[in-house]
């Protein structure tokens, strides 16, 4: 979305919000498949912190505070860009390959490559590389003091690792158990997006029929399948939800402390002719976790996540 197209958005959030009225009571659930019916909505995501997170969800690697951008080009270069304008910094990382997230503080930027973690200091400008091999979807405590990320490994499933920030120790998990994805056999398991929580006690990452609980201090693992063959997944940063779109169309919100499902609700219906399901739709949780965002080809929707109701949508990219 272009400036001049946001400026316009921003300003139809106080008639669309008008519009569509007081937010209904928070339904409560039992766990078993509550389904709560959806009708569209024409409103546009209530505020920047939507838009944030569907530039990040398209893609982009924005600050908390939304002041800086980054981005790693071709030739491994990370460029670290003002959203006032100009460039801020640069450093070279050595690849092209990983993840990458800002702390929620401001503080840091974390790049995953093949090799190390690089910490990016704000407040120095100085890079500091973390070494570990294959490191992909890097991920901040909701603290800042912690760091999580997962190998990537071709034939099997990759271990996880924990950095505590301050220091720099680094804690590898053991090997995780043997996960097959039921939708698509024979191929290995890997998550969509990691959290960690609890002072650094615990990881959890979500990805395909389910999420993967590591105790960081009795190194023991837990899976716990969803059964709902969803084919993407997200955890918000504080470990509290991990929501699946599963392809039928519909969102399977869980309690990470109970281990279990506590609400699920309908998706939009598609166009015929956009195809039978929504497989490999992208969700993410807002910073603060309140809000769940779903897109699909040119649809997006901003979700209630105490109520599973629909507050907003968009229509074209989510960058």
């Amino acid at each position: 979305m272009n400036i001049l197209r946001w400026m316009v958005v921003s300003a139809l959030v106080p008639f669309a919000l008008t519009a569509c009225g007081s937010p209904p009571e928070p339904t409560r659930f039992d766990g078993t498949d509550t389904i709560v019916e959806q009708s569209a909505s024409a409103a546009p995501p209530a505020g920047r912190a939507f838009d944030q997170a569907r530039r990040v969800m398209g893609g982009a690697h924005i600050s908390p505070d939304g002041r800086f951008e980054a981005r790693v080009d071709a030739d491994g270069r990370v460029e670290i860009t003002s959203t006032a304008g100009g460039q801020f910094d640069w450093f070279d990382s050595g690849s092209g390959w990983g993840g990458m997230d800002f702390s929620p503080d401001g503080r840091f930027l974390a790049v995953g490559v093949f090799d190390s973690v690089i910490l990016y200091d704000f407040t120095t400008k100085n890079p500091t590389a973390m070494h570990s091999q294959h490191l992909v979807k890097v991920r901040f405590s909701a603290d800042s003091s912690y760091l999580v990320t997962e190998e990537f490994i071709e034939d099997r499933n990759g271990k996880f690792v924990l950095f505590d920030v301050r220091t720099g120790r680094r804690l590898t998990s053991p090997q995780p158990p043997y996960i097959e994805v039921q939708s698509d056999p024979g191929r290995i398991w890997w998550a969509d997006e990691l959290a960690v929580f609890d002072g650094g006690k615990h990881v959890v990452a979500a990805g395909d029929d389910g999420f993967l609980l590591w105790s960081t201090r009795g190194k023991t693992f837990e899976w716990v399948p969803c059964g709902c063959l969803p084919t993407s997944a997200a955890v918000d940063r504080e470990a509290r939800h991990v929501a699946f779109v599963i392809p039928e169309g519909e969102v399977s919100l869980w309690d990470v402390a109970s281990r279990r499902e506590i609400s699920r609700w309908r998706l939009p219906k598609l166009d015929p002719t956009e195809g039978p399901s929504y497989a490999g739709a992208d969700v993410m949780f807002t910073e603060d976790g309140k809000w769940l965002l779903t897109h699909f080809l040119e649809d997006g929707q901003v979700w209630s996540v105490s109520g599973g109701t629909q507050v907003g949508s968009w229509e074209g990219t989510n960058k």
